[in-house]
């Protein structure tokens, strides 16, 4: 057994050094290490910091997880259950190391592991912990070499050898979760160069659709070079959404992507971090099976029993399989447009709270008294918990334009004191970062169209994780405006949006949105995911009586005598000229009557 200590004493006793070979030639009896000090300058920041007892390199950069030692051990265990024995490891993040260490721990078959990370100061303490720790008796007792890089990894290149004349390689661990958005905010020289990497244009670049996670595009690097090696296993620990796009990407991809699969564990628990996290396992080139572009989903800690699978059935991206092939006789293109609610981006002025007796008091807790003529009842995502909302709101919002573009001069003679209040508050509006706004007229809003004054609407909010919509209803006959938050349909009838509503909160329907929905996303329901409910075929295999029955479960008004001349009508409409379906006069007598 070498003793480290006696080495290291040696080592740091030597002056005038001018030449680390042979240093290194030690260092690598006593570390496992190849290259152990990569320049005479840092042989001496070692010295000082074996005098003094303490290793201090500096701050690390922002942006990093450290993988919990325990998760690391698990990790690893978890893939020799899987039949998963590496002979090199490759760690593309390797902050403290403590993958490293398990995969030393664990994989019997191992000879060498290659590892890239950018900040020093991690990488002094992996090296440390490696004299430390009870892994130099495992390096002793095998032949395994330890190459470890300080390096940036988007601008790391990977030998030919690790991806040419390796029997089973594991590319393992843990990188940064974080956005480029977010480093860019921090200055930080840990990026690629170019954020929109995925090549958005227009108003996706613009509002910040090509912003991602570095792990994200970590990922798809190493399964580049993994299908380059033609065989190979990627696991590494992100969010679920970042995991959820790269499966998203399969078919676009030439991976010979053999199994894909997600491990979830307590991110909250193991991180400190409010995010759905797992294990991302991918096999590239395993001998006997077909490329697959779905991923099996899994808990960590019972990693057989599965629990849905997701990904791609045909041309159709859907978050359970089994769920959607019982229900995708309703996956087409909605014959109704879905919107989304007002966007205005200055909640402070914009938004108004109610008070007692109707008072209104708007973000800077100052009350406003301006006219009733373009504010109207606001719903936020929260406000819509239930199929019924109540006829009175929470908020209330200013409506500047009933279009976009609209000239809004015209506030200033129609509406004196509200125009007075925007002037005086110009400054928050003026502020706001969006390029949406730029060139447009003062005060400007949007989301907002004929459709948004609509007496009727049945609407979901796009937040939360519940696939539930409501039926919102005129308020002291004014329309009710809902947020950017919430999407919704618009009806000038009654009757068709109970019709509509009910046939959203179907079994049918709701079983099929939960095919489509991953939950664990910021914003589960998309414009994208709504426009693919086919009313139209939903209404062929749902009669009147199963409506009807629906409307008890939901505590819904139905006007009385409803027949089946009525649903046959709005089937009829439906089909013949959906748009019509929000143009008209409010259908007065059924509002009263329901309320």
């Amino acid at each position: 057994m070498i003793n480290n200590q006696n080495i290291l004493e040696q080592i740091f006793q030597q002056e005038n050094i001018t030449d680390v070979t042979e240093l290194n030639s030690q260092m690598l009896s006593a570390s496992g290490i190849k290259e152990f000090f990569k320049s005479v300058d840092e042989f001496y920041v070692w010295k000082e910091w074996f005098k003094k007892g303490e290793l201090d390199v500096g701050a690390r950069e922002f942006g990093d997880f450290q993988t919990p030692p325990d998760l690391a051990e698990r990790v690893c265990r978890m893939l020799i259950g899987k039949g998963i024995n590496p002979t090199t490891v490759i760690e593309p993040t390797y902050g403290k190391g403590n993958f490293i260490h398990a995969s030393l721990n664990n994989f019997k078959n191992i000879s060498k592991v290659y590892g890239v990370e950018i900040q020093k100061h991690y990488e002094m303490h992996f090296k440390k912990s490696m004299l430390e720790t009870k892994a130099i008796e495992i390096l002793q007792g095998q032949d395994i070499t330890l190459e470890i890089h300080h390096d940036d990894f988007f601008k790391h290149e990977f030998p030919e050898y690790l991806l040419s004349d390796t029997e089973e390689l594991l590319m393992l661990g843990n990188p940064p979760w974080v956005t480029v958005a977010e480093l860019s905010r921090l200055s930080s020289a840990n990026m690629p160069e170019k954020s929109n990497l995925k090549n958005y244009s227009g108003m996706d670049a613009i509002t910040g659709k090509s912003n991602f996670d570095l792990s994200e595009y970590i990922i798809i690097q190493l399964l580049g070079l993994l299908d380059k090696a033609k065989k190979g296993t990627l696991a590494l620990l992100c969010k679920n959404s970042i995991a959820k796009n790269v499966v998203h990407s399969l078919p676009d991809k030439n991976w010979n992507t053999t199994t894909v699969e997600l491990y979830n564990f307590d991110a909250k628990k193991e991180f400190n971090v409010a995010t759905d996290a797992s294990l991302f396992l991918v096999r590239i080139g395993e001998e006997g099976k077909d490329k697959v572009n779905t991923c099996d989903v899994y808990n960590l800690d019972d990693p057989n029993n599965k629990l849905r699978t997701y990904g791609w059935v045909n041309d159709k991206f859907v978050s359970d399989v089994e769920k959607y092939k019982d229900s995708s006789t309703v996956d087409n293109v909605s014959p109704l447009i879905w919107r989304s609610g007002v966007k205005h981006d200055s909640s402070k002025i914009m938004e108004l709270k109610v008070g007692k007796d109707d008072t209104l008091e708007n973000g800077l807790i100052e009350d406003v008294d301006i006219e009733d003529t373009l504010v109207y009842n606001l719903l936020k995502s929260s406000d819509l918990k239930k199929e019924t909302i109540p006829n009175k709101t929470r908020k209330k919002v200013i409506i500047t334009q009933q279009k976009v573009g609209q000239d809004t001069s015209y506030i200033k003679d129609q509406s004196p004191k509200l125009w007075d209040y925007l002037v005086k508050n110009r400054e928050f509006l003026d502020k706001r970062k969006s390029n949406i706004y730029k060139g447009k007229p003062a005060f400007s809003i949007f989301g907002i169209g004929d459709y948004s004054f609509a007496p009727y609407k049945v609407a979901i909010a796009g937040m939360y994780k519940k696939s539930n919509f409501s039926l919102v209803m005129p308020i002291n006959n004014k329309p009710v405006m809902l947020d950017d938050t919430c999407y919704f349909l618009s009806f000038s009838k009654y009757l068709d949006a109970v019709f509509t509503l009910l046939i959203l909160n179907s079994e049918l329907v709701q079983k099929f949105l939960k095919s489509l929905v991953f939950v664990d996303t910021q914003r589960p329901y998309t414009k994208d995911t709504l426009m693919r409910i086919d009313i139209l075929k939903a209404v062929k295999q749902l009669s009147l009586d199963d409506l009807l029955a629906y409307a008890k479960d939901f505590d819904i008004y139905i006007p009385l005598g409803v027949s089946e001349d009525d649903y046959a009508d709005y089937i009829e409409r439906l089909s013949a000229s959906p748009e019509t379906f929000f143009q008209g006069k409010v259908d007065s007598a059924n509002l009263q009557e329901a309320y």
